[in-house]
């Protein structure tokens, strides 16, 4: 079994030019497996509605506007 050491030493023995050319394959590999993954059905299963009902809420004055002190830090000066 190759350990992550064992890739170390052999890719400091090559050229910077062949270390970006594995770099680069590795992206295009990694990049073909997302697109393949994100292409595909979707593993998760499906959103039950309603099953966490009463586990949360909102506040009244969710929409308010917030008060100053929020903004300056708790005072009324602008930080420097």
């Amino acid at each position: 079994m190759t350990t992550v050491h064992d890739v170390l030493v052999i890719a400091t023995q090559l050229t910077p030019v062949e270390q970006l050319e594995v770099i680069q394959a590795l992206s295009r590999g990694l990049q073909q497996q997302y697109a393949e993954k994100s292409s595909g059905a979707s593993v998760s299963p499906p959103r039950i509605f309603g099953l966490h009902a009463g586990k949360m809420w909102i506040s009244d004055d969710f929409d308010a506007e917030l008060p100053d002190e929020f903004w300056l830090g708790g005072n009324d000066e602008i930080a420097a």
